[in-house]
């Protein structure tokens, strides 16, 4: 906890801690209201700080949950800590502007995302009491090591009280898999009113598809092989109402050493995996519509080529000039008509798979089709469904799609290339004025040859310097203020002109030229930011780089990023290196590794596109990361009049998780003002996209470019 100050703060200042310990319900006396005065000092020095940077307000938070003042140490017993903050949060948002003499402009960009980040150090200093709490009676329990009953016995009353009155769930089991204790935390998970008659079998509470990982666990401690285990399990008890439980058990040994008994301390972490489940539906599912989409069809593309199938057929549907109908009829009717689109196309299908991949188009999948005569009758009758006149919002509006068609044996494809085929039909498609459908013609298909040549040419594009670096500004939210800049490779090809990365990087993968391609960008990149460094001191921003999964577990990874630095001069925090769930679990173990190494070297790590992963928030919190890139198609329900809901509120929910981790968060895809002003309500610490500037070439180090539209 923080000491007195030593200036005074002035009379105001005074007051208002005056104010604030009414609030707080073991705060009394004139020493107390001077710590709450140096709190509030500390928040002044933060807003007035250049740069602003809110996370300084988060040690205030957890000083203040670490003084006592806002209830028990625990959380047990007399008032709760968090009730009190809403009051706090409150008083300092309408009486600290004044106060701390903050002029209109600072009180509204610099205050809320500053009490979100005091509201977060707040959380995560009960938390660390708790666990504190939690960790100090298993060393007591551990120092007896003879019976839990005798040493919960004869510990302190402030242990006792934990037991029967905490909020974290504890139980008492013997070697051959009995519970023989629960404490009150724990029946109230199980859903029991009481405790139970004991013992009974560890089995009887566990959820059947974790047993079998519990068991293995439950096994390592009793037979001593470990002294503590964690695992996430689901608990019930006789409703059969699952929770989910984050378990830390240890073993119990006799003063010879034998094991004696085991003790599990249990959190509650469903709501972590209800929001897991959130993620989960909404980067699988379309919102408006209830389709599957684009991720998920790709998956079931997958799928039918490694399931058995014998062929598979594709029709890549998109609807020709929608955007006419948003512009005519608005937004609200436009969405609408999408989701009558979609019954439409369901009911033409039959049984075959429907998913929405993207705005206005949408695919149907059809495993072991009759040959491509039933893949042509179903376009034919998605065709006429889309053709036939909607009545929405009161208004007739006629429309027509364009169908791109492939279909193929599955030993002689690939998923890819059917999705690739589909996709050039359509171009041919739409090529033909709209309202019709196209096959896919191998012969036809030019593209196939170019994309050979691009691959040929793509090692020997490096040694002849055709590639080029254009940088994007990462913007803080709060004030405006240049972050840091994402590199983005370009391929100045002699034939094809310009080629952004979506036409090389797939192709440099899997030829495994993205390890060269990888090894010049990040040099490069580092030159550039040492550029920066050099001319602008503190104030220059970092550059951020992709990181290939091909990449990040090769071996000899991290010493060239520490030999670019140390070559280049750039110090360690000025780099940040942007990585993907898929680059960690391709090779997790190696992954983990160099994680570990590169942040121990004080380089920045980014998750990036967060969100669209199926990854256990657990996985989460073993990442040794700096920062989250919220997925683009999180942020884009939050640029019209009224914004998606749920996409708000995912937005909000891994803007608090990541908050709560100690993360950075950055949004992507932001293109319009309407987006900035709503994440920075939300919480978010960075914005990048469009609104903020295009790429630029190197050597272009800007200030913050917005649209003047959006």
């Amino acid at each position: 906890m923080a000491a007195l100050v030593t200036e005074d703060p002035g009379p105001e200042v005074r007051s208002l801690a005056d104010r604030w310990a009414e609030l707080l319900p073991n705060a009394a006396g004139a020493e107390d209201a001077a710590i709450l005065a140096g709190l509030l000092v500390r928040l002044r020095s933060a807003l007035r700080t250049e740069p602003f940077w809110p996370l300084a307000a988060r040690g205030i938070g957890a000083d203040l949950a670490a003084s006592g003042f806002c209830g028990d140490r625990v959380g047990i017993v007399g008032a709760a800590p968090e009730d009190v903050l809403p009051g706090t949060l409150r008083l300092l948002r309408e009486v600290a502007p004044e106060v701390l003499d903050l002029d209109d402009t600072t009180a509204r960009l610099r205050l809320l995302p500053a009490l979100d980040e005091l509201a977060a150090g707040f959380a995560g200093g009960l938390r660390f009491r708790a666990h504190q709490a939690q960790e100090d009676l298993l060393r007591a329990t551990l120092r007896a090591r003879r019976d839990v009953e005798r040493v919960l016995a004869e510990s302190e009353a402030h242990y006792r009280t934990i037991y029967t009155q905490g909020p974290v769930g504890i139980a008492v089991a013997s070697l051959d898999g009995l519970v023989e204790d629960l404490n009150p935390a724990a029946c109230r998970m199980l859903g029991l009113l009481q405790r139970p008659d004991l013992p009974l079998p560890v089995g009887d509470f566990v959820h059947p598809e974790d047993l079998e990982a519990f068991l293995a666990a439950y096994g390592r401690l009793a037979s001593g092989a470990a002294d503590t285990v964690s695992v996430d399990v689901r608990f019930a008890g006789p409703t059969r109402v699952w929770t989910w439980g984050h378990v830390t058990g240890s073993l119990i040994r006799e003063d010879s050493g034998r094991p004696s008994h085991l003790i599990g301390v249990i959190e509650d972490v469903s709501e972590r995996y209800r929001l897991r489940s959130s993620l989960v539906e909404a980067s699988s599912r379309d919102r408006l519509t209830r389709l599957p989409n684009r991720h998920l069809t790709e998956a079931a593309v997958r799928q039918a080529f490694g399931g058995g199938a014998t062929r598979v057929g594709l029709c890549a549907i998109d609807v020709d000039d929608f955007r006419r109908v948003n512009e005519i009829h608005g937004h609200a009717v436009g969405d609408e008509l999408l989701t009558a689109l979609a019954d439409r196309l369901r009911t033409a299908a039959g049984g075959h798979l429907v998913t929405r991949t993207g705005g206005d188009e949408f695919a149907v999948l059809l495993i072991d089709p009759e040959g491509l005569g039933e893949v042509l009758g179903v376009a034919d009758r998605l065709l006429a469904a889309v053709a036939a006149p909607f009545h929405v919002g009161g208004h007739r509006v006629g429309l027509t799609a364009s169908i791109g068609v492939a279909e193929g044996p599955t030993d002689n494809e690939c998923a890819a290339e059917l999705q690739r085929a589909a996709g050039v039909a359509l171009s041919w498609a739409k090529g033909q004025g709209g309202g019709s459908r196209a096959v896919f013609d191998p012969e036809r298909d030019a593209g196939e040859a170019v994309r050979a040549g691009l691959l040929a040419g793509l090692r020997a594009a490096v040694d002849r310097h055709q590639f080029r670096l254009a940088y994007q500004p990462l913007v803080r939210l709060a004030d405006g203020s240049l972050r840091g800049m994402e590199a983005l490779v370009r391929w100045e090809h002699p034939e094809h002109g310009l080629l952004g990365p979506g036409r090389f990087i797939e192709l440099a993968e899997r030829s495994g030229a993205i390890v060269e391609l990888g090894r010049w960008v990040l040099a490069e990149s580092c030159r550039e930011a040492a550029r920066w460094q050099e001319e602008m001191g503190t104030r220059a921003p970092y550059v951020s780089v992709n990181v290939s999964p091909v990449q990040l577990p090769e071996q000899g990874f991290v010493e060239e990023v520490v030999a670019v630095l140390a070559e280049t001069g750039l110090a360690p925090d000025r780099l940040q290196l942007e990585i993907t769930e898929q680059a960690v679990l391709s090779d997790e173990a190696a992954s983990m590794d160099a994680l570990s190494a590169l942040r121990a070297a004080g380089v920045r790590l980014a998750l990036d596109d967060f969100g669209t992963g199926y990854s256990s928030l657990a996985w989460l919190r073993r990442l040794p990361v700096h920062a989250l890139k919220i997925d683009g198609s999180f942020i884009d329900g939050l640029r019209h009049d009224r914004p998606d809901p749920v996409d708000e509120s995912i937005v909000g929910s891994l803007v608090a998780m990541a908050h709560a981790l100690g993360l950075e968060v950055t949004a992507e895809w932001v293109e319009t003002g309407r987006q900035a002003d709503r994440l920075e309500r939300l919480g978010c610490d960075l914005g990048q996209g469009r609104w903020f500037g295009d790429a630029r070439p190197a050597g272009w180090v800007p200030g913050p470019r917005r649209r003047t539209i959006g």
